[in-house]
């Protein structure tokens, strides 16, 4: 593979969207944009070698911007009310550089600002950032100009509880682990339901990674709203959600 810099400059990467969706209805609620390489490169070896190469600022804005673009370029895309869940490394947000590229954002995208939701990547190597001032600042500054904000995989990555609690997030998306076996599992099924009920009023509770009919249903009677994986609807070009 070239360079992580020659990668970004001739932009050999794409975005696909997954859709999340509205239980027990299905209706889809938004979509997670999840980047993918014309390289044989999965996501996470490509993230790794831009941080070894430290230029993981650059390729994380790069993506953030394109999938933007891409999601809000059609006219009638911007008329619907869909959110668009993009991933975001806690490294880049306190970045010398972040409020630049936030004002260029906000300039070019101003109408769908409360549409935006930036999803805290949960990477572990990254948990130290999560204690820095400098990250809460910054995460405030992004929800009082009108973002907002997902911590990702909550119950198995770097998020904690009280990771829930300082940063109120909009948006508590649930890890895969959870929703697989559900509705053979009384343990998981506790732990859901407790994020439920924290949910309630706090923030909306996304069920990451249902995969079968069995699981999407205990889901939904366990009082979860908000759903996103294969079962709901398999990563795709935007033009096939269209």
């Amino acid at each position: 593979m070239e360079s992580i810099a020659e990668f970004i400059e001739n932009r050999r990467f794409y975005h696909v969207f997954q859709p999340i969706c509205h239980l027990p209805e299905k209706k889809v609620i938004g979509y997670e944009a999840l980047i993918r390489s014309v390289s044989p490169i999965g996501p996470e070896a490509l993230f790794q070698k831009a941080t070894e190469q430290n230029k993981l600022f650059e390729l994380d804005t790069l993506s953030i911007s394109q999938a933007l673009t891409v999601f809000f370029m059609p006219q009638q895309r911007q008329e619907k009310r869909e959110f668009l869940f993009v991933n975001i490394y806690p490294s880049t947000i306190v970045e010398d550089q972040f409020p630049a590229f936030i004002d260029g954002i906000m300039s070019r995208f101003r109408p769908n600002l409360s549409k935006i939701v930036l999803e805290i990547n949960e990477s572990i190597v990254e948990r130290k950032i999560w204690l820095n001032p400098l990250f809460t600042r910054r995460i405030a500054m992004l929800r009082k100009i009108g973002f907002k904000i997902a911590l990702d995989d909550v119950g198995e990555g770097a998020t904690t509880f009280r990771k829930i609690v300082e940063i109120s997030p909009d948006f508590i998306k649930m890890d895969k682990f959870f929703s697989d076996g559900l509705a053979h599992s009384g343990k998981k099924q506790k732990i859901v339901q407790l994020l439920v009920e924290y949910c309630r009023d706090e923030a909306e509770l996304i069920l990451e990674g249902i995969e079968r009919e069995e699981d999407f249903c205990c889901a939904a009677s366990l009082g979860v709203k908000t759903g996103q994986g294969y079962y709901l609807g398999k990563p795709g070009r935007l033009n096939r959600y269209s």
